[in-house]
């Protein structure tokens, strides 16, 4: 339904942005509509639906992606494409690490509060980390595996 209704209607607005960081070309290309009745009766105060496209090249290839989202406001798509973007610097920059870094997806501490307590942990580090400005992670783990009295004196 949404798909049609984005190749059919005239959006309420639209915004594009495009940036050349870190190797990739990207397109960005962001479009709101009203949302039907149909989708409203199944959502009880939606508003707008929003469609973005991101086209361009990753080392070298080519790519292309469309995701729908749903909305409660009536946004205008520049504050929307911004919005998206901001939401996925905070997937990149906190659960990307946990993910990755961390492995909290698979951990290797099972049962009772072990995992809980270990992202608590992962946590405290991810903010130390960047409280003292290293750039990674990693870089972070290299740099205070030895230093215990400089990461507890954030404690006290």
């Amino acid at each position: 339904m949404a798909q049609t209704q984005a190749q059919q209607d005239t959006p309420l607005s639209s915004a594009t942005t495009v940036e050349n960081v870190h190797s990739r070309l990207v397109r960005r290309e962001c479009k709101v509509f009203a949302a039907p009745k149909q989708m409203q009766k199944k959502w009880s105060g939606l508003k707008t639906f929003v469609v973005v496209e991101r086209q361009g090249e990753r080392d070298g290839q080519p790519f292309y992606e469309r995701q729908f989202y749903i909305c409660s406001q009536c946004l205008d798509a520049q504050q929307l494409l911004a919005d998206i973007q901001g939401h996925w610097g905070i997937e990149n920059r906190l659960h990307w690490v946990r993910d990755v870094t961390f492995k909290e997806d698979f951990p290797l501490r099972r049962g009772g509060n072990a995992p809980v307590n270990w992202s608590i942990l992962h946590n405290f580090f991810i903010t130390i980390a960047r409280q003292l400005g290293f750039r990674t992670i990693p870089q972070a783990q290299r740099a205070l595996s030895n230093q215990l009295n400089r990461v507890f004196s954030f404690f006290v």
